[in-house]
């Protein structure tokens, strides 16, 4: 009798937590709430996969900076050390910047600049974000929100006790 009970009970149960997560069919993919490495199991139960950031992040407001002209020395000031000088090609500098989001696509961005004479002759550019959207992209999306202040408390008077009329104040 007790051992129809447990199985009673084990079965309702296995029934009761299927419907917690749905299954699609397999290999749809993450987007379908399914991991798609096992094909079965929900991606709660998947390791955790933190976001991948590889390289220089510039901003549009970076690139607006640049001006024909300026030295190695000022360029590497505002962008950065390139993450790809050439032998080959001295006068060229590469800023590459990859992101991987655990959800979201992939993103690539690139700058090229270069040089005459140690002087910046001229760059090419993919669209950068802006800054404010750059931070979002490095610490996520709470990065918008202006942190909270405290509640500003009050602060007392200085309590001065002045003796009544005719009375010595007391020392």
């Amino acid at each position: 009798m007790a051992r129809l009970r447990t199985s009673i009970l084990l079965l309702t149960a296995g029934l009761a937590l299927s419907a917690c997560q749905t299954m699609s069919s397999v290999g749809s993919g993450i987007s379908s709430g399914v991991s798609s490495v096992t094909g079965w199991a929900p991606t709660f139960l998947g390791p955790y996969r933190p976001d991948v950031h590889q390289g220089n992040i510039i901003t549009k407001e970076m690139v607006e900076q640049l001006r024909p002209g300026m030295t190695r020395e000022q360029v590497r000031f505002m962008l950065g050390t390139p993450l790809l000088v050439s032998e080959f090609h001295k006068d060229r500098w590469d800023y590459a910047y990859y992101l991987n989001p655990r959800k979201g696509a992939v993103q690539n961005r690139k700058l090229t600049v270069f040089f005459k004479d140690n002087k910046l002759d001229t760059f090419n550019s993919d669209t950068m974000p802006e800054e404010v959207l750059a931070d979002v992209l490095i610490l996520g999306p709470d990065a918008r929100r202006k942190p909270r202040q405290a509640p500003r408390q009050q602060e007392k008077a200085p309590e001065i006790q002045t003796p009544a009329p005719g009375r010595e104040p007391a020392n």
